[in-house]
């Protein structure tokens, strides 16, 4: 059975703390020996020649210095990078039904999270230090995963009434960039974003909605589906604000956040709508429906799996100039469309 991230790491750190509880006596032992040789002229010698010729050598091979320096900081971000911020959005994982309610919604809803916060590590939240926090690939993905499970998970939370689930749309408010410190001046020490979120997958996991009513059995997908279409209007008009205001530019830095952004809350749409298409099989196969369910998750992975290796938001009018804002925002659109067939078919 795989061990959690947290108990390995406390297995690797282990030794290290064992470690540190010998540094005490280390460092009072160097002091007096400092000490020591400090009150003696001939030692006190010894150790500044040591000290200046070591300067000395610095300063006479300061080319190989700064070059050594560079390339330690380009391999160690630059590959680190590389293989650090590889996003983590399988989209071929067969998920299994809630165990006392049989419904798939809230555990794909966790599952989405899982990826993110147990999979993968949190990188927004990472400092500098790290590698994976120089590229914004990543970051952007996740946030946007993160918020596409905040909102459906709200909405859950208002349509049933269940305090586990209002309690997970709490804590996935929380700030996605704290990693030991709070945002506030003091800098005092607070739970990092990916353990909050992990709570908020925990309780969506174990939470227990109730089933909707009998005699209104179309009301309850298409709850979720207008929920999933609510986000899909926003995604698109996200990415339709960025290609109006920056396509013009030469460089569009930003265009590549908000790309991954909204594959981010693709990739939870796409679970939350696989989910529906599971647990309103009947429903859908009833009002003939199943065709637009399938051609919709079709057109979500379609827009899930797009990857190209640069980001370009072009001018629309251009024939040489890509512009994969359009294109996902294409996807997206004609996803939309079906779903807006089945909820006129289920009203």
């Amino acid at each position: 059975m795989k061990k959690p991230a947290l108990t390995g790491l406390k297995e690797i750190i282990k030794p290290y703390l064992n470690k540190c509880t010998q540094l005490p006596p280390y460092c009072r032992k160097q002091v007096a020996r400092l000490t020591a040789a400090a009150k003696d002229k001939t030692a006190r010698k010894k150790y500044q020649k040591k000290l200046t010729g070591f300067i000395a050598l610095l300063a006479e091979q300061w080319r190989l210095v700064s070059i050594s320096t560079v390339g330690f900081i380009i391999v160690y971000y630059g590959l680190g990078a590389a293989v650090s911020s590889k996003i983590n959005n399988p989209t071929d994982t067969e998920l299994s039904p809630h165990a006392t309610t049989g419904k798939h919604l809230t555990p794909a809803l966790a599952y989405v999270l899982k990826t993110q916060v147990d999979d993968s590590a949190w990188v927004p939240a990472l400092p500098a230090l790290f590698p994976a926090a120089v590229l914004d690939n990543l970051p952007n993905f996740q946030i946007g995963v993160k918020d596409g499970v905040r909102f459906l998970t709200k909405r859950l939370a208002a349509f049933y009434n269940n305090d586990k689930l209002k309690a997970a749309g709490e804590l996935l408010d929380y700030p996605a960039d704290i990693w030991l410190f709070s945002q506030t001046g003091e800098d005092k020490l607070a739970p990092g974003s990916a353990k909050q979120y992990r709570k908020a997958m925990a309780k969506i996991a174990a939470a227990l909605p109730e089933n909707a009513s009998e005699t209104a059995p179309n009301r309850e997908p298409a709850y979720i589906l207008e929920s999933i279409s609510i986000v899909l209007k926003r995604q698109i008009a996200k990415l339709e604000k960025q290609v109006q205001e920056h396509n013009s530019e030469t460089m569009d830095f930003k265009a590549d956040d908000v790309f991954f952004y909204v594959q981010g809350n693709i990739y939870a749409l796409y679970y939350a709508l696989a989910a529906v298409a599971k647990d309103y099989q009947d429903i859908i196969v009833r009002t003939e429906q199943y065709e637009n369910l399938t051609g919709a998750l079709k057109y979500l992975k379609d827009a899930e799996t797009l990857s190209p290796l640069s980001i370009q938001n072009g001018a629309p009018e251009e024939s040489y100039s890509a512009n994969h804002l359009l294109y996902l925002a294409y996807y997206l659109l004609q996803a939309q469309n079906r779903i807006s067939l089945i909820l006129c078919a289920l009203k």
